[in-house]
């Protein structure tokens, strides 16, 4: 149980805090696949987030299920958590893997009162 209970504290503050350790041994790769303007962006809901933090699961339209990678550049805005709403910016890797840029939840917390 409190081994649980660490490993879900430790995923949130990574969430809250926006940041991830690399997803890849080699970072320069990643680095320089990240600022590259060919940005995508879905909608979905997390279906999944891995064990180790470093990915994640979206349900898009369709029923689809697209996979997405971290790395130490991947920016969250607010609290992802299975089941959240979110948009992700992506690009496609040059291995073919989603490198997520930027996670942010939806409709979470944010409508005015």
């Amino acid at each position: 149980m409190k081994r649980k209970f660490l490993a879900y504290a430790s995923f949130a503050v990574l969430m809250v805090l926006g940041t991830s350790m690399g997803a890849y041994p080699a970072s320069a790769q990643s680095e320089s696949n990240q600022q590259s303007t060919d940005a995508k962006s879905v909608s979905g809901k997390v279906a999944a987030i891995g064990s180790d933090h470093k990915s994640f699961s979206l349900e898009v339209s369709g029923g689809n299920t697209m996979q997405f990678v971290l790395d130490e550049k991947t920016q969250v805005q607010g609290k992802v958590s299975t089941g959240t709403s979110a948009t992700v910016q992506y690009q496609t890797t040059q291995d073919g893997k989603n490198l997520a840029l930027t996670i942010a939840p939806q409709g979470t917390d944010q409508s005015p009162q």
